[in-house]
């Protein structure tokens, strides 16, 4: 989006490396030994909480960049707020659905990262008015 970019995909790799104590080539490498092209979305997260000690939010984030970067292109299944909060905004549905697989998953985890239920709500609307938009 024209926006400063949001999500896991934004996150430097600088930040990445301080955060997780691997750079994401470094993770992804991990993970290609460790065949996670055959996990799940679900299962990766797991992987690396279990066997690595990653906090959630650093798995999911470590999870999303190795997909993205492996070109892992597994179905995306949006929240029930969101989808509800689209239901009659057709337009940005539809732009929604027109993003990548990767791009789709960077924003819910964008959305998930919201410190309670009223940011959350705020950064759906804001998602809204940026699909409604057709901001890219």
């Amino acid at each position: 989006m024209h926006e400063q970019p949001r999500g896991p995909l934004a996150i430097p790799d600088e930040v990445i490396q301080f955060e997780t104590g691997r750079t994401t080539e470094a993770w992804n490498i991990l993970l290609d030994a460790s065949d996670a092209r055959s996990f799940s979305h679900a299962q990766l997260i797991e992987h690396l909480e279990t066997i690595y000690g990653l906090e959630t939010r650093w798995a999911s984030t470590v999870a999303i960049r190795y997909e993205t970067a492996r070109g892992i292109d597994r179905e995306v299944n949006a929240p029930a707020d969101l989808v509800a909060a689209m239901l009659f905004k057709a337009a940005a549905r539809q732009r929604f659905e027109l993003l990548t697989r990767a791009e789709q998953r960077n924003l819910l985890a964008w959305l998930d990262e919201a410190a309670d239920a009223k940011e959350r709500k705020a950064r759906i609307q804001d998602l809204l008015n940026r699909l409604q938009s057709g901001e890219p």
